[in-house]
């Protein structure tokens, strides 16, 4: 089983696709060189907001993309659940964990996260509009 696969609400209020849509988008988050793919899963004027940095657009996501991983030589998320606001609606609420191994040899493990995302669609394909990540970045500083 993939470590990407978060436990939904089983009353059947969550969007069909979104469960999916995150399994994929944390695989790619978790890979170094995925630039160009993450903000594929964005639509071009989508905001994303981790913790303080807030990006927008396609170039300013890349952008912050390329800065979270300066530090960091692996990331692993491990999404928990996912929480729609309304029955098959475009705004949800997630939480999980997230290890970190630094390139300064420092690792910070099981730092709880949270996010909103609200979806829209590009092309015909499931796409956040916006993107916003809770998380305490001092974890980042490692153990």
């Amino acid at each position: 089983m993939s470590q990407y696969i978060a436990s939904v609400p089983d009353d059947g209020t969550l969007k069909p696709g979104i469960a999916s849509f995150f399994e994929n988008f944390y695989a790619i988050s978790d890979t170094p060189t995925g630039h160009e793919l993450y903000a594929d899963q964005f639509t071009g004027d989508a905001t994303l907001i981790m913790a303080s940095k807030v990006a927008k657009g396609r170039q300013g996501i890349i952008e912050m993309r390329e800065g979270m991983w300066e530090k960091v030589a692996k990331r692993s998320h491990k999404p928990l659940m996912i929480y729609s606001f309304t029955k098959h609606g475009d705004d949800v609420m997630l939480h999980g964990t997230v290890d970190y191994d630094l390139k300064d040899g420092k690792k910070a493990k099981g730092v709880e996260w949270a996010a909103r995302a609200k979806f829209g669609s590009e092309n015909g394909s499931l796409r956040m509009t916006f993107y916003q990540v809770y998380l305490d970045t001092a974890a980042m500083a490692g153990k």
